[in-house]
């Protein structure tokens, strides 16, 4: 089963799930050299706290949901 990728946008929020669910916001995309496409986080409420992962990663339910 091939799944659509949603469209990832800088403002965004998402819930990781799971143990320790925290409020992420996506702050920017940026593309590898092999056309890779990653996404800058950063913690709501600790906006020191950053971190980058596939898009991928982002846009699997079982891992992370879209907060409205």
């Amino acid at each position: 089963m091939i799944r659509r990728r949603r469209e990832i946008i800088p403002g965004q929020r998402y819930r990781k799930l799971g143990f320790g669910a925290m409020l992420w916001e996506v702050v920017g995309l940026s593309e590898d050299a092999l056309g890779n496409t990653h996404v800058r986080l950063r913690q709501v409420g600790d906006p020191r706290t950053l971190k980058t992962l596939a898009a991928s990663v982002l846009d699997d339910p079982s891992q992370f949901q879209l907060v409205a």
